[in-house]
């Protein structure tokens, strides 16, 4: 219905030890859901102290790596020839939540937003930017939803400064949360009575974000990563990074491939995993009055690969957990030549991707 106005726009995910960059074109229908091919999908690892917890403290390098990606990692890889980009920023400083009020949308006006969301979500005017998207009511005596998404002036202005000095448009900076969904959740599938939990685990710090009637209600950040996994097996035992990480690799929550000092230590982590994801779920009920339970919980980050964590979550919580398939909403014809293991690490680019093929600014709830 409407034309894209920024062609070949691609995905940018900015993290604090990667970079990765995911291109769709968008090519048709498919059972009258939108088509995508794959154009470009590729990541590049980052040195740590480069960006500490969403904050560019060397822009500079970072920018060199950014360009590096872009242009192609090797000789087989084509330059991204585009000028636009929607990139995102940091689940740990931005912040995203449903709320309700209770005025029509004819009555609403900017000031009932701004100090509803002031009892929601920590921000202030003079310090962070602030969007939201108003969900129109499906009757006349139901409350209207806004989505509300607030993020740090001076991080989101710092990457926008960064990609703006690479030459390119930056159309939109999103939370990853929003990113996440638009990938893991089916888009397909119409979820009555029932909730879907995201769990994305990346390398250094993991989020639990909760879809409910057709939106991202909340999301919460979690004290759990690779990151934090291989430092607790090297600090117990002594062992030296490098050998800590190639442990829990070799066997994860596997007893029987795991070494007999390291599977205590990984379970001992993966149990405070389950109590936050446990916590965050009664938060949810106790909190937002038309929640659904949750039914399943879909993972993605590269930390969803722990053998057998899946089984442990599933397990303590009676709920299924499971890998989830992040090229699953491209209705693609064609085989995508990328694992099933590395594609959970790229579910925020193609989250991305898929609004930047698109119309980024008529696509379903992006704040």
């Amino acid at each position: 219905m409407f034309s894209n106005p920024f062609p070949n726009a691609f995905g940018l995910d900015i993290g604090d030890l990667s970079i990765k960059a995911v291109q769709l074109r968008k090519c048709g229908l498919n059972h009258k859901l939108p088509r995508y091919e794959l154009v470009t999908c590729r990541g590049l690892n980052l040195p740590p102290g480069l960006i500490v917890n969403g904050e560019l403290e060397k822009p500079e390098e970072v920018r060199k790596y950014i360009q590096k990606l872009i242009n192609g990692t090797s000789k087989q890889q084509k330059p991204i020839h585009s000028p636009w980009v929607i990139a995102a920023l940091p689940e740990t400083k931005s912040f995203i939540k449903l709320i309700q009020i209770k005025k029509t949308t004819e009555e609403l006006i900017d000031e009932d937003i701004i100090n509803t969301a002031k009892k929601h979500i920590p921000f202030d005017e003079d310090n962070y930017y602030l969007q939201w998207q108003v969900i129109a009511p499906t009757c006349p005596t139901c409350k209207t939803g806004i989505l509300i998404g607030a993020a740090p002036k001076i991080m989101s202005d710092s990457y926008t400064y960064l990609l703006e000095s690479l030459g390119l448009g930056v159309v939109a900076l999103e939370t990853e949360a929003l990113s996440l969904a638009r990938a893991m959740v089916t888009a397909s599938k119409k979820y009555d009575n029932e909730a879907r939990a995201i769990l994305d685990i990346g390398a250094t710090g993991a989020s639990l974000i909760v879809f409910d009637n057709d939106i991202v209600q909340f999301s919460t950040s979690i004290p759990f990563s690779g990151e934090i996994l291989t430092t607790a097996i090297s600090q117990k035992l002594g062992m030296s990074y490098e050998d800590a990480e190639e442990a829990k690799k070799r066997g994860g929550l596997d007893y029987k491939k795991t070494e007999n000092k390291v599977w205590p230590i990984i379970v001992e982590q993966t149990n405070g995993l389950v109590n936050s994801i446990h916590d965050a779920f009664n938060f949810y009920y106790s909190h937002f009055p038309e929640a659904n339970k949750v039914t399943r919980v879909i993972m993605c980050g590269g930390g969803a690969n722990l053998e057998r964590l899946d089984r442990i979550i599933s397990a303590q919580l009676k709920i299924i957990a499971r890998p989830g398939l992040p090229w699953k909403n491209l209705s693609a014809k064609r085989d995508i030549p990328v694992t099933k293991e590395a594609s959970l690490s790229y579910a925020t680019a193609i989250g991305l991707a898929l609004r930047a093929a698109d119309n980024p600014f008529f696509t379903k709830h992006i704040i």
